[in-house]
């Protein structure tokens, strides 16, 4: 800063002599050339006085710099002295919330504790009085639980003796049951026996009437079929077995399961084609039995 200061002022001096050299130099320019020797001193007397007048000028003008300089000086360290009274300033005003950061912490760390220890204050009380309530509600679980258990009791035993009395009861009820059902099921039996009975005769009645119609009806068919056989007394002592199925009608639908001589049985079948329609029994159960009916026929007579 100071280097800067007086090259400034240098710079001034050498502007103000090079200002002075040039009006000294206009001045002798202009005087006219044939003033005598006479003349002359004046203006050398005149010039020594502007040389001296410079000079105050230059020293005038160095006092205003060395004025400006210590006035830029002071000026320069007021504002360092203020900078530095900022900077006291600005630390101490640091230095003071650091402190009231600080009380504000252990103020916030004393309210913490004080609150953790209300709040643990607090969780015992609390665990104090639910232990005692733990406490009581166990004594008067206990308690109900004794007095459900004797009444379970009493309830029990008086359930037995009502569930004995009952199972004492059924049981002479059930054995009266099985008597009676024992005897209804022996009167069952020999009503069902006899109904069975009867319903057997009357069934080997109608069996054997049935039976008597097969065969009343299997004779008749067979001589109307063995009327149609042409008698080949080659044959003779040759038989034929066939079945023959029926409709209801009595027409032959069906011949079937031929045995016997080759021959005898052609003439058989013959005769059954040739007959076409046999007489049978209008009664339906005995035509059940006979529509599928097995004869022998004779061919050679």
């Amino acid at each position: 800063m100071k280097s800067s200061y007086r090259l400034s002022i240098v710079i001034s001096i050498i502007l103000h002599v090079l200002l002075i050299a040039a009006l000294s130099l206009s001045f002798s320019f202009h005087e006219p050339q044939q003033q005598s020797a006479s003349q002359s001193k004046p203006i050398i007397q005149a010039t020594a006085v502007s040389q001296q007048q410079v000079e105050q000028q230059v020293e005038r003008l160095k006092q205003e710099r060395l004025k400006k300089q210590q006035a830029e000086q002071k000026r320069l360290a007021e504002i360092k002295k203020r900078q530095e009274q900022a900077r006291k300033q600005e630390l101490e005003q640091q230095k003071r919330l650091k402190q009231l950061q600080l009380k504000r912490q252990r103020e916030e760390q004393q309210r913490k504790k004080a609150e953790l220890e209300r709040k643990l204050a607090q969780q015992k009380a609390a665990a104090a009085e639910k232990a005692r309530k733990e406490a009581e509600a166990k004594e008067k679980a206990a308690k109900q639980a004794a007095a459900k258990a004797e009444a379970k009791r009493k309830a029990q035993e008086a359930a037995e003796r009502k569930a004995e009395a009952e199972r004492k009861a059924k049981e002479a009820a059930a054995h009266k049951a099985r008597e009676k059902a024992a005897a209804l099921k022996r009167k069952q039996q020999a009503e069902q026996q006899l109904l069975n009975d009867m319903k057997a005769e009357q069934q080997a009645r109608r069996n054997r009437q049935i039976q008597s119609e097969i065969q009343k009806y299997q004779a008749m068919i067979t001589a109307a079929i063995q009327q149609n056989v042409i008698i080949d007394s080659s044959l003779k002592g040759e038989t034929c077995n066939l079945t023959v199925t029926l409709a209801r009608n009595g027409f032959i639908v069906n011949v079937s399961n031929v045995k016997g001589d080759p021959r005898a049985c052609n003439a058989a079948t013959s005769a059954v084609y040739k007959t076409q329609q046999v007489p049978v029994s209008p009664d339906a159960d005995v035509f059940a039995k006979m529509k599928v009916l097995n004869i022998t026929l004779k061919p050679g007579g």
